[in-house]
Order: structure tokens, then sequence, then C-alpha cells
């Protein structure tokens, strides 16, 4: 079975591929290394006072062939329901690196190796880790204002549980990687990126990641951002239940299937 895995990346890499004509090949410019940093926070009022606090920090370097990838994602936050005390209801982290690879000296195809570490113990795991392989497609890839890349490939995943054996801990999934920016002028961009995840072997099981942003840059340095971010398994965890006064009720319960986070926030740049 886990050879079929690869056969499909090997297939899928050799119908994206294409060679350069030679008056066509372009030398990309040196770039140096590229830092954002975007903090952010929650408020919500009504049933349940809750307050969220995410950080996330992401670094790209680009070299001649390739392009390496740093990103680390921080959300963590309480809740106080009516009179009862404040209990902790998120927190979730993650931390992953990438490295395309371009086959093409005009950029348009590439392949993509990824590792991360991850844990959200409301979701039902501690930690989750992952590999990621594939070929992707950069359609825009010269123009400046506008990004659609493509990427698919395989993924396979590894969950240290909150309650053991309760379901798989360890799944391959075909990958969809799409990623989209538009850039309207120099001061606002709008963009998604998304990680799509289906089990080879139960097409039902999926899952969906994905990160929506509309940044307007103040300065050269500082953004404010508004960031939408969807984390969605179709099929949640087992996690115990915990009460409104912060403690187990000793019961078991299927974890909820998306975490939905709205933050506003400034965005850092280096």
């Amino acid at each position: 079975m886990h050879k079929k895995f690869f056969v499909i990346v090997l297939i899928t890499t050799t119908l994206l591929f294409s060679m350069d004509e030679p008056d066509q090949i372009q030398k990309p410019k040196s770039q140096p290394l590229q830092l954002q940093t975007t903090l952010g926070f929650t408020l919500t009022a009504g049933n349940s006072d809750t307050r969220i606090l995410t950080i996330d920090s992401d670094i790209k370097k680009p070299f001649e062939r390739f392009i390496y990838y740093t990103k680390f994602n921080l959300a963590y936050g309480t809740s106080k329901y009516g009179n009862g005390p404040r209990i902790e209801t998120t927190n979730n982290w993650t931390i992953s690196t990438r490295i395309d690879w371009f086959t093409t000296d005009k950029r348009k195809s590439y392949l993509f190796i990824s590792t991360g570490l991850s844990g959200n113990k409301f979701r039902g795991y501690w930690s989750r880790r992952n590999v990621q392989l594939g070929a992707g497609y950069n359609f825009f890839y010269n123009i400046d204002t506008l990004k659609l890349k493509i990427g698919l490939g395989v993924d396979y995943s590894k969950d240290n549980l909150v309650v053991s054996g309760s379901s798989d801990d360890e799944i391959f999934f075909a990958l969809l990687k799409p990623e989209f920016e538009i850039i309207f002028n120099k001061n606002i961009k709008f963009g998604n990126n998304a990680n799509c995840f289906v089990d080879f072997q139960q097409f039902e099981n999926y899952r969906i990641n994905s990160q929506t942003y509309l940044n307007f840059k103040i300065t050269n340095r500082f953004a404010v951002s508004f960031n939408f971010t969807l984390n969605y398994d179709n099929k949640p965890r087992m996690i115990p239940e915990i009460g409104e006064t912060g403690k187990p009720t000793g019961k078991l319960i299927l974890a909820k299937p998306a975490d939905k986070i709205f933050n506003i926030g400034i965005s850092i740049s280096v």
C-alpha cells in the first residue's frame, strides 16, 4: 500500500514538470531572510467570557534553487461561564519546516518536503508528528501581484492520543496544498494557505487546516492583520469531558470537529 503512495507522487511529478526554453530562463534575484511575527488577541462576551491570545511567526529564506520555510503558531485561551471560575478552553500549537525545490529555472514546478509537530489536547491529541512529500506548480510565477500554487502529495501523521486506543493514531493521507495571495497595492494584500487531507483507506476521514489573512501595511515593518484560522477534522478524537468548574466529569466525549479563531493583530516584519 505504501508503495502506491510514492508511485502517485512520482506520476504527479512527471506530469507537472517541464523544461524551460533556453531564452526564457530567468535567474532569481538574491533575497534576504524574511521574518514576520503576528500578535493577536480575541475577546468575546455573551454566554461565556472568552479570551484568546495568538502568536504566528513565519521565516522564509529564498535561495537560487529552493526556498526554506519555518512556521510557528500558538493559540491559548480561557473562558468563564456565568459566575464560575475561568478555565482553559484553547491550547494548540504548531511548528513546521518546509523546503520547496524548483525543478526549472523559471521556478514554475517544484518538489516539496515538510515536517511538523503540533499539539491540541482539546482536539484529542497531546502531540501530532507528520511528514509531507509531494510536487507542486506555481501558476503565476512571473506576476509579482498574484500568487497561486497547488501542491499534491502524501502526508504521514502519527498522534499521541489523549485517550489511548480510542481511534487510529497512524494514518496516511492524500494531500492537497493550495496557496494564493493577491497584492492589491503596496499596502494591502489578501491570501489563504490550506492543507487538505483525505485518508487513503477511509475517504470519509478528512481534515482541513486553513488560514485566511488580510494585511494593511502601516510602515515598512508594521501592519494590521485580520486573520481567520479553521482547523476541521471530520472524525474528531475522544476527549475527557470538562465541566464548567474546570474539573473532569469522568465521561468521554467527542471533541468538537472544528477550531475557528478570528483575531486582529499587529504584524512585525524584519
